[in-house]
């Protein structure tokens, strides 16, 4: 026999039908969709992150990829903006009406075309702001070229003009000599693969900016050194990998890197130097043999797909006393064939003081190589900026990388038990 359902009633018809309870749709909670699988799982053999040995993160690794922005619109009010500075409106220091007015204490101004005018022009220019980490390097593949005393002499002048922020880094392979140039400021003189044993916790999110000062040198003119190391005994040179490490550190703590570079264009420091740089500098002495170098090396580099630097590569001659002066005329049409602007030809006098292989004391220099080398950098600050106008701007690196355990090469030096202790507690192990 059937089964008897109510009759619904004629004035509710719905009064009979049995539903479940009601919700109540304010006490619920929404949850996220759970995602759907992919149809075909990824190839987890086909990994494109780069190598990280050191424990820096993949974040620090990677480029720079951000939105880009206007710089016009961070400058609103230019109604307010001070109008720029006349270089001849202080008065004279130098030349014939320095010493007049350093005698008669008065107030003449200096020439327009004068060289005090340009150097304090030059000046300004390097004190520019430079958005995001700018990184020069200098190059050139002969040996005793005055790669490393040109590196200095960059570092020196950014750092005493910017103050704080410059690094120069010696991205030699083995056996670099920039340690051995700049001003020996601590005892014992740290290297570069002291700051790669560390490399995991400096480049971290958690690191404080002075974490750093512990492994470079800080020179009078207010710039760091990173140097090389120079022991004979290593089993590894300073490869892609360690370069990339420590840029990965330097850029959460500096702003404008200077990387002296060895002399082998197929190392791969060597490299990584020049594909990561926004502009190039290279020190020439008007030589045959030193200029066909040169020319090589600008044709390699340009045959790896990046030409585009010579855009922003700048030729600092300097007449030693074997070169050629006629020589010069020749180089110049042959690298502006190349690529290299004619307004990028700087000249630098000859400095026996720079040749002599010591260290380089910076406030001993004569007054010309010092205004020389001041136009040098304003040159290289100038392509610096114009590079970076054009590259995205780098705001946050939020990542704390995870650290690697490795053998390292040797023990710790004992300045740093001290930092390392406090870090070990810090973390409560």
């Amino acid at each position: 026999m059937a089964e008897q359902h109510p009759r619904p009633d004629a004035d509710n018809p719905v009064a009979g039908y049995e539903a479940e309870d009601t919700v109540n749709l304010r006490a619920q909670r929404l949850r996220r969709p759970e995602a759907e699988p992919d149809e075909a799982p990824a190839d987890e053999s086909a990994d494109d992150t780069a190598p990280d040995p050191y424990g820096v993160g993949q974040d620090a690794l990677a480029a720079v990829e951000t939105p880009d922005v206007d710089p016009a619109a961070f400058y609103r009010a230019r109604l307010f903006d001070r109008q720029e500075e006349d270089p001849t409106a202080e008065p004279a220091e130098a030349g014939l009406r320095g010493r007049i007015n350093a005698a008669l204490g008065t107030h003449l101004k200096p020439k327009p075309t004068s060289a005090e005018v340009r150097l304090r022009q030059s000046i300004r220019v390097v004190q520019q702001p430079l958005p995001g980490c700018s990184v020069v390097s200098v190059i050139n593949p002969k040996g005793g070229a005055g790669k490393t005393p040109t590196s200095v002499m960059l570092g020196s002048t950014f750092g005493k003009h910017r103050g704080h922020g410059v690094t120069v880094f010696d991205a030699s392979e083995s056996l670099g000599s920039l340690g051995d140039r700049a001003a020996r400021t601590t005892d014992p003189e740290l290297t570069v693969w002291d700051l790669l044993d560390h490399a995991h916790e400096l480049a971290s999110s958690s690191a404080v900016s002075g974490s750093l000062n512990a492994f470079l040198r800080r020179q009078p003119t207010m710039e760091d050194i990173l140097a090389a190391d120079n022991s004979a005994d290593r089993e590894r040179n300073l490869g892609w990998d360690e370069c990339a490490a420590v840029m990965a550190v330097l850029r959460r703590h500096r702003d404008l890197i200077v990387i002296d570079t060895a002399a082998n264009p197929l190392a791969e420091s060597w490299q990584w130097a020049v594909q990561h740089s926004d502009a190039l500098v290279v020190p020439l002495p008007l030589r045959l043999d030193i200029a066909r170098q040169v020319y090589q090396m600008l044709e390699g580099i340009i045959a790896r797909g990046y030409g585009h630097l010579l855009a922003s590569t700048i030729v600092v001659t300097c007449a030693t006393q074997d070169s050629n002066p006629q020589l010069a005329s020749a180089v110049f049409e042959d690298l502006r064939n190349l690529g290299v602007q004619d307004s990028n030809f700087i000249q630098a006098p000859y400095e026996s003081a720079l040749a002599r292989g010591d260290r380089i004391v910076y406030k001993d220099l004569p007054p010309a190589t010092i205004e020389a080398y001041t136009n040098v950098t304003a040159l290289v600050a100038d392509n610096v900026a114009a590079a970076r106008a054009g590259a995205v701007y780098q705001f946050t690196d939020p990542y704390s990388p995870q650290p690697v355990n490795r053998q390292p090469d040797s023990a710790s030096p004992p300045q740093l038990s001290q930092w390392e202790r406090r870090s070990r507690d810090r973390r409560g192990a």
